[in-house]
């Protein structure tokens, strides 16, 4: 629980489980200067933005140390004809060359100065490459999980009782084992006087899977011990409330375990509907899903029975 003295977006956390992206947050009050997180935020970067950077970062690399040998001007014989450019670029090409190991011979450093300089580079270019082929390790090897979830939840009858429900898909229909799900009611709440940004837990009908390969249909009954039962006579939930799911799992090919998350707002609700049934049987007796319907939602009449379907 967590105590906060002004309102936060009320879509806030959804936008950053649905998309992926960061939450925007200006701290106030600490340091005033802190040490970057250079390898996480690395880590989280798009592959454009992170390739830019490594380019950038290789591109001034080289521009430092062509500037470095310039003032040497005799510290390098050319054997060999060098390309019709200027001596920067010239100089700028063969510290390329140089920190790439790749040596042609166009240029050779003569001077104690030049040499020195050369070692420094191919030191600080080996330092660089293994940084940089760490972190694309780190994110190719990071564990992901390719999990769907609904874009609606609905809230129906089960047995007599209100339900929300949502269901989720396994895309890569894997095994992943011992799936839990843990589902929790996040919103402002006053208490004595403050206002608090709490998080509730939601019990389920079943809140742990052994084997997660198709689809799974996540129940919340709503009874009287529930967050969500004052919601049930109006049917509209107050603004800045949202549902946030998270699934966990251990993968069968990597023995990883492995996250998927989603929340749902107020307008993602579908009160006293059932979702569609997307499993079936082809011609050849093999499992279907149908995926371009994992959204879709059949409405209910008032008091009419909810039959599960078998997603």
């Amino acid at each position: 629980m967590t105590k906060d003295k002004t309102r936060l977006s009320p879509s806030s956390l959804s936008r950053m489980l649905k998309n992926d992206t960061q939450m925007r947050v200006r701290p106030l009050g600490g340091p005033r200067f802190r040490t970057p997180d250079v390898y996480h935020q690395l880590l989280r970067a798009t592959w454009p933005r992170l390739t830019c950077y490594f380019l950038t970062v290789f591109f001034l690399f080289n521009c430092l140390f062509a500037g470095l040998f310039l003032l040497d001007p005799s510290g390098f014989t050319t054997p060999n004809p060098q390309i019709a450019a200027s001596r920067f670029w010239e100089l700028f090409f063969f510290s390329i060359e140089t920190v790439a190991t790749v040596g042609y011979g166009n240029m050779v450093p003569i001077t104690m100065y030049a040499n020195i300089l050369v070692a420094l580079e191919i030191s600080l270019g080996i330092l660089f490459f293994a940084l940089v082929t760490g972190i694309m390790f780190a994110r190719f090897s990071r564990p992901t999980a390719r999990i769907l979830f609904s874009k609606v939840a609905v809230i129906g009858p089960v047995e007599g009782v209100p339900t929300l429900m949502f269901r989720a898909a396994n895309q890569r229909h894997n095994l992943i084992f011992e799936v839990a799900a843990n589902v929790s009611l996040l919103g402002d709440e006053i208490v004595e006087g403050s206002r608090m940004r709490r998080f509730r837990d939601l019990t389920l009908a079943r809140n742990s899977n052994p084997v997660f390969m198709l689809t799974w249909t996540i129940m919340h009954p709503i009874d009287e011990d529930s967050p969500l039962y004052p919601w049930l006579d109006s049917r509209e939930p107050p603004e800045g409330f949202e549902i946030i799911v998270v699934l966990s799992g251990v993968d069968e090919r990597t023995g990883q375990i492995i996250h998927g998350r989603w929340a749902y707002t107020p307008k993602d609700l579908r009160w006293n509907a059932r979702f569609v049934d997307i499993l079936g049987l082809d011609a050849h007796g093999v499992r279907t899903v149908d995926y371009g319907r994992f959204d879709d939602t059949h409405d209910l009449e008032d008091g009419a029975p909810y039959i599960e379907a078998r997603a």
